[in-house]
């Protein structure tokens, strides 16, 4: 068995680095986290649509989504897709007027 010994003051600062590294880590999960997921309750503000559309659309499946308990959770990238699964252009608009 090996031993390193260090006097107190380094092993305080070694302590204390590895608890900033560890801090740093947790909050950089959480803002991934943020990054990458939109709580439930702010789709319906997000995408203008009533609480009562928005659980159709659960129900349905049209959006894809996560549950944890109570919480639920969207990828930023399903509601991306979604949104531009339903794109509209003007060009759209002028073909179906000419019809």
């Amino acid at each position: 068995m090996n031993f390193i010994v260090l006097e107190a003051e380094k092993f305080e600062k070694l302590t204390s680095e590895i608890t900033e590294i560890k801090e740093a880590i947790q909050n950089k999960t959480e803002q991934d986290l943020a990054a990458s997921f939109i709580e439930s309750k702010k789709i319906p503000k997000l995408l203008g649509i009533s609480l009562k559309t928005w659980q159709t659309y659960r129900d349905k499946g049209t959006i894809p989504f996560i549950q944890f308990g109570s919480k639920i959770w969207v990828k930023r990238a399903d509601l991306e897709a979604f949104l531009n699964e339903h794109y509209v252009t003007k060009s759209v608009h002028a073909k179906e007027a000419v019809k």
